[in-house]
C-alpha cells in the first residue's frame, strides 16, 4: 500500500507525505527504521485499474475522484491510498485499487 497524507493539489511535492506500507495480521518486531501503525480502516470508494505506464496514474486518481463525485459520495479526512493487488517489477505494470476515505 501508498498512503497519502496530503492532497498534491493543494501541497507542494516537496511537502507531500507518502508512507509505504505492508498490512499484517499481526504485531511484528520492527527497527532500522521501520514503523509498525494502525490501519484505521472505514469506508473507501474504491477504483480498479491496470497500470501500464507511470503516467497512467494521474489519470486513474482522477477518473476514481470524478466517480466519488457522480456518486455523491463525501471525501472523509482520513489518508487515501493505493492498494497493490499485483505489481511485475520489470515490466512495472501493477494491479491497483486507488482508494479514497468517505464518509
Amino acid at each position: 500500500m501508498f498512503i497519502y497524507h496530503d492532497n498534491p493539489e493543494v501541497t507542494p511535492a516537496d511537502k507531500c507525505r507518502t508512507d509505504i506500507c505492508l498490512l499484517l495480521d499481526e504485531k511484528v518486531e520492527t527497527g532500522g527504521g521501520v514503523e509498525l501503525a494502525e490501519f484505521e480502516g472505514g469506508k473507501y470508494a474504491t477504483y480498479r485499474v491496470t497500470i501500464t505506464e507511470h503516467s497512467q496514474y494521474a489519470t486513474a486518481w482522477d477518473e476514481a475522484m470524478e466517480d466519488v463525485v457522480k456518486q455523491g459520495l463525501e471525501s472523509d479526512a482520513r489518508p487515501c491510498f493505493e492498494y497493490y493487488h499485483a505489481y511485475d517489477p520489470e515490466t512495472h505494470v501493477a494491479d491497483v485499487s486507488i482508494c479514497t476515505a468517505i464518509k
